[in-house]
Order: C-alpha cells, then structure tokens, then sequence
C-alpha cells in the first residue's frame, strides 16, 4: 500500500488549525484499537472504516509520517508547534539523520496520535489508547486464544499450527514491549480500555462492528463535536 505522508501530514495540520469557536462541522470520531495478533484487528477496522466514513491510521501510516526522507518538515514542523514545543530534538533528528533518545520519540509520536485526534479517525496500535486516556474516544482491545488466533494466522499465512503460535507470541510479544518502553503501560492492562472483546467465538466480524457502532452510539462518540465532551 502507498502511503501519502505529505496528504495525511496537511490533513492533519488543517485540522490542528481549526479553532473550536470557528468549527461548525461534527469532528469525527476516534476509536484507539489495540490487538493480539490474530483476532482480525485489520478486518475490523476496516469494516468499521468503511461504516464510519473514517481513515485509518496503523502503526506503518504514523511511522511514515516520521520518515525523514518522505516528509515534506516545514509542514510537519509547523504541525508540531501548533500541538506541543517540546520535540526540537526530534525534529533535529528526523532531519539530520543523527540518533534520538526515548522521550524524543515518545512526544513526537504523541504528536501525531493527538493531530489524528483533532481530526477523528480508527488508530491501530502505537499506543494510542494511552495517549488518549480521557478523551472522548472509544479505546478498544481485541483479544483472544492462542489457538483461535494461530488457527486464523496459519490459515492466512499458509503456516503451520505451530509456526503460527510462535508467529502470534513473538508479535504479541513485540507490541506488549512496544507500549511498556514507549509509556510504561501494560498492554493487556483492562482498564486501559473502554471496550476488551475475544473474538474467538464471533461467527462474522461484522458482529464485532456491530458491538463497537453500538457501543459509540450509548457513549455519545458518535456524535462528537468541536469544543465538546462526552464524558
């Protein structure tokens, strides 16, 4: 899939420009989904994309943008003074090159998780259920067995039973030290979530979107605007 990093980087700066006493339009909704790896996270979001009207933004979207060689960085510098003053060093390194500590990292992904939000949209991953604790979005995590999720994986990827079990621990592995290096969070943490739903014994995906519309609507996300909070 090609990413267009400048289009995603002005979009977001449109909406970070948008004063909440000039805004008349609904913002869009924010869902954070975080998931093990085989519950159908691309599935679902997808679906729930396409219901919504809304972008989706993974974990290879967000790192994009930090790509130095296809950022247009007067823009993205622009966008980040307009949220935060606190990456300089950041930004150093993106265009020189040159190596960046952990708290760099941290606020500029910070940076871009809290732009999206401005603009509404489903976020996979990178630990933006963290980033968002308190704001009105509905933060989700999928979950589910080793053996239903290695079952789907080794289906999708033509494995074995057992190279997909092993395939399933080392991503679910990765994304769990991800999180807790980058914010110090526990990944299968629950009450760092709105929703957690195993999707082991859901026939349709669409029934998993049919939970999350549901549930958007009870919560009032669904109809969230500018200056507004449904919490």
């Amino acid at each position: 899939m090609t990413i267009d990093v400048q289009g995603v980087i002005q979009a977001l700066s449109r909406a970070v420009e948008v004063s909440p006493t000039d805004a008349d339009e609904d913002l869009h909704p924010v869902i954070t989904l975080s998931r093990d790896f085989g519950t159908g996270g691309a599935e679902i979001s997808r679906m729930l994309a396409e219901r919504l009207g809304l972008e989706i933004y993974d974990e290879n979207v967000i790192d994009a943008i930090a790509q130095r060689s296809e950022v247009n960085k007067s823009l993205l510098k622009n966008l980040h003074e307009k949220i935060s003053s606190a990456s300089d060093a950041w930004l150093y390194a993106m265009v020189t090159g040159k190596n960046v500590a952990r708290e760099d990292y941290v606020n500029a992904l910070v940076t871009v998780i809290r732009c999206i939000y401005h603009k509404g949209g489903i976020i996979i991953g990178r630990g933006g259920h963290v980033v968002l604790q308190g704001r009105d979005v509905l933060r989700v995590r999928l979950t589910g067995s080793r053996e239903a999720c290695a079952k789907r994986v080794a289906h999708r990827d033509r494995l074995t039973l057992t190279e997909a079990k092993r395939k399933c621990g080392e991503v679910n592995k990765m994304r769990a030290k991800f999180v807790w290096n980058m914010f110090n969070s526990r990944l299968n943490d629950p009450t760092n979530f709105d929703m957690t739903i195993n999707t082991d014994h859901f026939a349709h995906y669409e029934q998993v979107v049919e939970i999350l519309i549901r549930s958007m609507e009870m919560m009032g996300y669904n109809k969230r605007r500018t200056g507004t909070t449904n919490r």
